[in-house]
C-alpha cells in the first residue's frame, strides 16, 4: 500500500474542526457551492458530498488531502452509493478513483456527513498510478481462459465477469488488470503428500494449525494482466409456522431454537432469522461442492447434537447483527444464513480415511457455512459446537460482502483479526465484567489442542503481539494466522482499557459497534493494520461526538494507545 496516499480527518479533531471551518468559509469562491441552487442540505448526499470532495482535494486548508491524475488533472471519482449508518445517524457516500476512466484497485474516499449534508469525516485511500496504458490488449474472453487453466476446469470457464482495474502488484508496478471475483476451483485427482510437521512441533499440532487455517481455499478472486494475458495474483476468498424447542447441543447444553414444524415433523429452519441447518452426511464439500448444502435436517428420526449447535449459534450471531450492529444477516439484506454440518474434505481427513476434519469456513461461492468435526472424548464434536467460532466464520462473510479484504499478508492477517474480534465479543456480549472475559479462542474443541488463539496473550500460541515480531513468510497466504495476533492484541488493549475510577473505557456494545464500522465503512481491500487504526478513531469520533470534548478525547486516547501497545502507528 506504499503507493497509495492515505488521508483522514474528523469534525471533532482539532486540526479537522480548523480544516471544515476553512472549507465553509472558502465555498463562496467555487461555483459548485454558488449560485440560486439548492443548499448543502436540500442537495441528495452524493452530490453533497461530491462537491466537499471536490472542494476538498482542491483547497489549500488540507493540504495533506491532494491526488492528481496524469498531467494534473483532477482525479476521476465515481460513487459506489450512499448507506445510512443507524448506529452513528450518519450517512455515507463511497467513491472509487478512476485513471483514465479505469476503476484504480483498492482505492476508495469514504465520506460522512450528518443531517445537514454537513461532513463529519473523510477517509481516503488514493492512488497516482500514472504511465499505465489503460487500453486492453487481451479480451475478456482469453482472461477467462487463463483463469478456466489456473482453476482446473478444463475447456469450459467460469461464469464470473472479468473486469477491468488499474492493479499495484506485490513488486510495486501498476498494471492494467482483469479480475474475476469469487471463482470456485475445481479438486485436484492428484492425492496430496502428507505435510512434514514443523521441527519442534508434533504432527498432530502441525495439523491442527493448518487444517483449521484454511490451508486449501476453494474459492479465489483471480487477477490477469490485460496486456500480457500472464496470471498475475491469485487471492484467497475464505473462509412455516415458527416454533421454540428446546434441544441438547453438541457440549451437551439445552439450547432453545426457533424451528419449523409441519404435523409431527420438525425441521431446522427459523423463518424469523432466516437461519437453515443441514446435514452433509460427512461427504466432501469440495469434490461434491454441487451437492451442498445437503439435506435439511428434520424430526424424525432426531435432531443431531452437531446440527442443534451450528443453528442456536448462528441464530445468536444474527440476533448480534440485528440487535447490536443493525445489520439485517450477513448480507444486509435478509438473505439466509444456511449451514452445513458432517463434512469432511477427505484430502484433510486426519487421520486418512477417518471423518475427522478440524476445519470450518464461510464459503463465498456458496454463500453458506461449512463445518468439519474433530474427536473430543471418544466422540466427534462438531466445530460449530464453540460461539466463537460460529461468530468468526461468519464475519468473514461480512468482509467479503464489504471491505472485501483481501486474503493475503498484512490485509489478510487483518481479515482473519476482525473476525477474531466479533467471535471474542459476540460469544462474550453477556458478560459486563469485560476482565473475566473467555479469550480463548476455540477452546474445547479437540483432545489434542487447547484453542487456536488467546486473545489476550498471542505468544502463547505462536503469534506476535508487536509490530517489531512481524513474521514475513511465504507460508498461510502471508502468515494471516501469525500476525493477525498484532492487531488481536490492540484489540485486547483497547477492550480492557480502563478510566481512572476503574471503570471500562468501553461496553462490548460500543467495542462491537467501533470495529464494526471501521470494518464495513472506512477499509478497502488492501488495507493494514495502520489503515485499521484510522478507521477505529474515525468510527469511535463519530459514535461518541456527541460527548464532552474532554470526554471524547479520553476514548480516543484510549484507542491510541491499545493500538502503540502493539506497535501499530
Amino acid at each position: 500500500m506504499a503507493a497509495f496516499k492515505t488521508f483522514s480527518m474528523h469534525a471533532t479533531e482539532r486540526d479537522g474542526k480548523t480544516a471544515f471551518a476553512a472549507l465553509k468559509t472558502e465555498r463562496a469562491d467555487y461555483a459548485s457551492f454558488g449560485g440560486p441552487g439548492p443548499s448543502q442540505m436540500q442537495l441528495d448526499p452524493e452530490t453533497a458530498a461530491r462537491r466537499i470532495v471536490e472542494q476538498a482535494l482542491d483547497s489549500d486548508s488540507v493540504p495533506s488531502f491532494t491526488v492528481s491524475e496524469a498531467k494534473g488533472k483532477k482525479p476521476e471519482l465515481k460513487s459506489l452509493g450512499t448507506e445510512t449508518q443507524p448506529l452513528t445517524g450518519t450517512r455515507i457516500v463511497k467513491f472509487r478513483q478512476f485513471y483514465n476512466k479505469v476503476p484504480v484497485y483498492s482505492s476508495l474516499i469514504t465520506v460522512e456527513l450528518d443531517e445537514k449534508n454537513e461532513c463529519v469525516s473523510i477517509n481516503s485511500t488514493l492512488a497516482e498510478p500514472g504511465g499505465v496504458n489503460t487500453v486492453a490488449k487481451k479480451s475478456p474472453d482469453e482472461a477467462l481462459k487463463v483463469v478456466a487453466k489456473a482453476a482446473g476446469y478444463g475447456k469450459s470457464v467460469p461464469s464470473s465477469p472479468p473486469r477491468l482495474y488499474i492493479y499495484l502488484d506485490d513488486k510495486g508496478k501498476w498494471r492494467l488488470v482483469y479480475i474475476i471475483e469469487d471463482v470456485r476451483t475445481k479438486p485436484s485427482k492428484q492425492k496430496q503428500a502428507p505435510a512434514k510437521a514443523a521441527k519442534g512441533r508434533s504432527k498432530e499440532a502441525d495439523y491442527a494449525r493448518s487444517s483449521h487455517h484454511h490451508a486449501d481455499p476453494v474459492v479465489f478472486d483471480y487477477v490477469v494482466d490485460a496486456n500480457t494475458g500472464s496470471l498475475v495474483a491469485q487471492l484467497p476468498r475464505t473462509p412455516g409456522v415458527s416454533e421454540s424447542i428446546s434441544s441438547p447441543d453438541d457440549i451437551g447444553k439445552m439450547r432453545q431454537i426457533e424451528v419449523d414444524r409441519n404435523g409431527a415433523s420438525i425441521r431446522l429452519m427459523d423463518a424469523t432469522l432466516g437461519i437453515e441447518t443441514y446435514d452433509f452426511h460427512f461427504k466432501d464439500p469440495d469434490v461434491r461442492n454441487g451437492q451442498l448444502p445437503g439435506d435439511l435436517v428434520t424430526k424424525p428420526p432426531a435432531l443431531s447434537t452437531a446440527a442443534v449447535s451450528a443453528h442456536a449459534n448462528a441464530s445468536d450471531v444474527a440476533r448480534f447483527l440485528r440487535q447490536t450492529l443493525m445489520r439485517n444477516n450477513i448480507d444486509n439484506a435478509g438473505g439466509r444464513m444456511v449451514s452445513s454440518v458432517n463434512c469432511v474434505i477427505k484430502a484433510r481427513a486426519q487421520p486418512p480415511g477417518s471423518q475427522q476434519w478440524f476445519n470450518a469456513f464461510w464459503d463465498p461461492d456458496r454463500r453458506q457455512m461449512v463445518y468439519g468435526q474433530v474427536a473430543f472424548n471418544g466422540a466427534l464434536r462438531t466445530i460449530a459446537a464453540n460461539l466463537d467460532v460460529v461468530a468468526h466464520e461468519m464475519f468473514h462473510g461480512v468482509t467479503n460482502d464489504t471491505s472485501r479484504l483481501e486474503y493475503k499478508n498484512m490485509s489478510g492477517a487483518l481479515n482473519e483479526s476482525y473476525s477474531d474480534i466479533f467471535g471474542i465479543i459476540v460469544s462474550n456480549l453477556d458478560n459486563p465484567a469485560i476482565d473475566s472475559w473467555n479469550w480463548l479462542l476455540g477452546e474445547g474443541l479437540s483432545d489434542s489442542r487447547e484453542a487456536f488463539r488467546d486473545f489476550s496473550d498471542p505468544p502463547r500460541f505462536r503469534q506476535p503481539k508487536h509490530m517489531r515480531d512481524f513474521v514475513n513468510t511465504i507460508d498461510d497466504h502471508g502468515g494471516v494466522h501469525t500476525n493477525s495476533g498484532i492487531h488481536n492484541f490492540a484489540a485486547f488493549s483497547i477492550m480492557t482499557s480502563r478510566a481512572q475510577n476503574g471503570s471500562f473505557h468501553f461496553t462490548a456494545q460500543d467495542l462491537a459497534k467501533m470495529f464494526y464500522i471501521s470494518l464495513t465503512q472506512q477499509l478497502t481491500r488492501q488495507s493494514g493494520f495502520s489503515d485499521s487504526r484510522r478507521g477505529v478513531l474515525l468510527a469511535a469520533r463519530s459514535l461518541f461526538r456527541a460527548l464532552a470534548p474532554a470526554d471524547l478525547n479520553v476514548k480516543v486516547r484510549a484507542i491510541e494507545k491499545g493500538f502503540d501497545a502493539a506497535g501499530i502507528a
